[in-house]
C-alpha cells in the first residue's frame, strides 16, 4: 500500500526532525502520521529502515536526474545532484537532525550503502568508472558530493542558490582536474594526487596499472 508506506515514512521523518534522531520513536511517528504504531512498523519498520528509505529516495532522484539531463557530464552531475538536494530539502529537518546526531551507526549505514549509490550516480552521468582511473574518479566524486552536502547544510535559502553556486564551483574544479591534470586534492581528498602521479607513471611505462592495493581511494 504505497499511501500507507508514504504516510508512515513521512511520520518517521517528521518525528526525527521534531525530536531528534536519538529520541524519535514509534509513538512520535504515530502521533504525527495519525497511523497506529503497528501499521508504521509493518509498512516501513523502525527509524533505521526509515533512514535507509530516505537515503534510497534521495539517491534515486539524483541518479534519475543525471540520466535524464542533457549536455556534458558536468551538466548531468549538476542536474542530478540538485535533484537529489531537492528531495532532501523536503525533509531538511530530519536530514539535519540525523547529521547532528553524530551516531556511529548512522555513519556506518550511510557509508556502507553510499558506495553503490555513488556508482549509480556516476554511471547515470556518463562517467567512466572502469579500472584504477575509474576508482580515482569515484573517490573524487565522493569528495565532491561530501562538499556539496556541506554547502547544502549551510544553505538556508528557499531556492538553494548558495548550494547551486558552490556545486557549480566544485564541478568546475573537478572538470579541470580531469581535463588538465590539476591535482584532485582541489576537491578536498588528501592523497589523491599521489595516486594520480602513480597512474601517470604506469601509463607512461606502457605496463598495465596494478591495483592500488591498500589505497582507500581504490576501495
Amino acid at each position: 500500500m504505497p499511501d500507507l508506506t508514504s504516510r508512515a515514512l513521512s511520520g518517521w521523518l517528521a518525528a526525527i526532525g521534531e525530536t531528534g534522531w536519538r529520541r524519535a520513536g514509534f509513538a512520535d511517528a504515530a502521533r504525527i502520521s495519525g497511523l497506529p504504531a503497528d501499521d508504521i512498523r509493518a509498512a516501513v519498520g523502525d527509524r533505521i529502515d526509515a533512514l535507509a528509505a530516505l537515503q534510497d529516495r534521495v539517491a534515486t532522484e539524483a541518479a534519475t536526474g543525471a540520466a535524464e539531463a542533457q549536455g556534458s557530464v558536468r551538466d548531468r552531475l549538476f542536474d542530478g545532484l540538485m535533484r537529489g538536494f531537492d528531495a532532501a530539502q523536503a525533509d531538511r529537518a530530519a536530514v539535519l537532525a540525523i547529521w547532528a546526531s553524530r551516531d556511529p551507526g548512522v555513519l556506518l549505514l550511510l557509508g556502507g550503502r553510499g558506495g553503490l549509490h555513488l556508482r549509480r550516480l556516476a554511471q547515470a552521468a556518463g562517467i567512466d568508472i572502469a579500472g584504477p582511473r575509474g576508482q580515482l574518479r569515484l573517490a573524487a566524486l565522493g569528495a565532491l558530493v561530501a562538499q556539496a552536502f556541506a554547502a547544502w547544510r549551510r544553505d538556508e535559502s528557499p531556492d538553494m542558490s548558495a548550494t547551486m553556486a558552490d556545486l557549480d564551483r566544485l564541478l568546475e574544479r573537478a572538470e579541470r582536474a580531469e581535463t588538465e591534470g590539476v591535482s584532485p586534492d582541489l576537491l578536498g581528498l588528501p592523497g589523491l594526487s599521489s595516486l594520480f602521479s602513480r597512474l601517470r607513471t604506469w601509463r607512461g611505462s606502457g605496463d598495465p596499472a596494478p591495483p592500488p592495493s591498500g589505497d582507500p581511494a581504490a576501495e
